[in-house]
């Protein structure tokens, strides 16, 4: 049948250490070096993304993702009777094994194989050439480097450039052939597929769809007393960093349905807040431009015009008759207090331990784990899947990102 190129993108690079699978890409590439298919999909690992500045996945790709376990039965038919190919193949090897097993199958050990990446030195490469190199060499365009698809793509096309250029040479079809064979006879799991959608990640710059639309258009039902202010207070939690994830959207969502508040009412109360951030912020007689910033943040955020804003800073709100002396820019409801207890999670753009010296040295307190006693977690992603951040979501721990983070502390 030929050939299945794969190309998996992981939380780290050692199953053993509980590394995960994060996106999937399957190219087939037939006997004739024809490439004829391609599927890729993200994979919700139920964890942390781990280094998230190489392969680009964010945690709002991944959360309404399949499990791996998922999609077994649609990956094991796409590998079924073909060669598994993969550029560093033992890599690839090592987490399909994993998944596997994890989903409750056991896969036999010798899988039919092939790398590109060791075939490249009898095709005039080095024997340990980079994909990108590799497909430099060739003039094989690479695409999105560590995203899935794109690598399997570049793969096949390598593959698929080995098997031409091979064609005339002596024993190389016999050698195509022998492992053409062995992929043939080499069994997966045949299983029910469940009907589980493969999903692509989303693009480095689309946006989220708007929490606002998700909100029911009209309720027929009165608000109930006191649950503006609810939703007040949770809207002040989760903009702590400026901005609303996925998560903290749900949240919102969620709320608001639950105590009868409909589109239009949480846009009345958006502008609400908005207006008062600007008073707020007028309340020392003069708004810096760090302070504009954070008003047009939230404004983006709230999906209120930031025009708007601007319009609104242009002049002192009448009731700031006098300059004095308040604290800025507003949300501040919620605050470090000395000796509070900061959580960090995920790999963010500075060390841990520089953010647990800056932590420290500001007179709060860090602490390896979440319980009840913790103020505030902190995380490369505010969508994160790890386990510090769904059990901050679970005890309602306001979740940050590192610009929150180093607002609060007062970086």
């Amino acid at each position: 049948m030929g050939y299945a190129v794969v190309d998996f993108e992981t939380t780290g690079i050692l199953p053993s250490y509980h590394h995960r699978v994060i996106e999937i890409g399957v190219v087939h590439v037939e006997s004739d070096g024809t490439v004829s298919g391609r599927w890729e999909t993200v994979v919700n690992p139920q964890r942390d993304l781990g280094s998230q500045s190489i392969h680009g996945i964010r945690a709002s790709d991944v959360l309404d993702a399949p499990d791996f376990a998922d999609i077994v039965p649609e990956l094991a038919g796409l590998l079924q009777g073909r060669v598994f190919v993969a550029h560093n193949v033992n890599f690839d090897l090592r987490f399909l094994q994993a998944e596997f097993e994890r989903a409750g199958y056991l896969l036999h050990p010798q899988i039919p194989s092939l790398c590109t990446m060791r075939l490249a030195h009898s095709f005039g490469l080095g024997g340990s050439a980079s994909l990108a190199a590799a497909c430099e060499s060739f003039g094989i365009p690479l695409g999105s480097a560590h995203r899935a698809g794109d690598d399997a793509f570049a793969a096949a096309q390598l593959l698929a450039v080995y098997r031409r250029e091979s064609a005339m040479w002596p024993d190389w079809n016999q050698f195509w052939a022998d492992w053409e064979r062995s992929g043939g006879a080499y069994s997966y799991p045949m299983l029910p597929t469940k009907g589980v959608l493969w999903q692509q990640r989303k693009g480095p710059v689309e946006p989220q769809s708007s929490f606002l639309n998700r909100l029911s258009a009209r309720l027929d039902r009165d608000v109930e007393p006191g649950a503006e202010s609810e939703y007040l207070a949770l809207l002040d939690r989760c903009l702590l960093d400026r901005s609303i994830s996925v998560s903290e959207a749900g949240m919102l969502v969620a709320l608001a349905d639950e105590i009868g508040l409909d589109r239009r009412a949480a846009e009345v109360l958006h502008v609400g807040y908005v207006d008062d951030l600007v008073s707020a912020a007028w309340m020392d007689g003069i708004v810096t431009e760090a302070e504009r910033r954070e008003l047009e943040k939230v404004a983006r955020a709230l999906e209120i015009p930031v025009e708007a804003v601007a319009d609104a800073l242009a002049t002192p709100p009448a009731a700031v008759a006098t300059p004095m002396t308040a604290p800025l820019p507003a949300m501040e409801a919620f605050a470090l207090c000395p000796e509070d207890m900061v959580v960090l999670t995920g790999e963010m753009s500075r060390p841990r331990s520089e953010w647990s010296a800056i932590i420290e040295s500001r007179g709060f307190k860090t602490h390896p784990n979440v319980t009840k006693k913790v103020s505030l977690v902190a995380a490369a992603d505010p969508d994160s899947l790890s386990g510090k951040a769904k059990k901050a979501r679970e005890y309602s721990i306001p979740i940050v990102d590192e610009a929150g983070l180093a607002r609060l502390v007062g970086l």
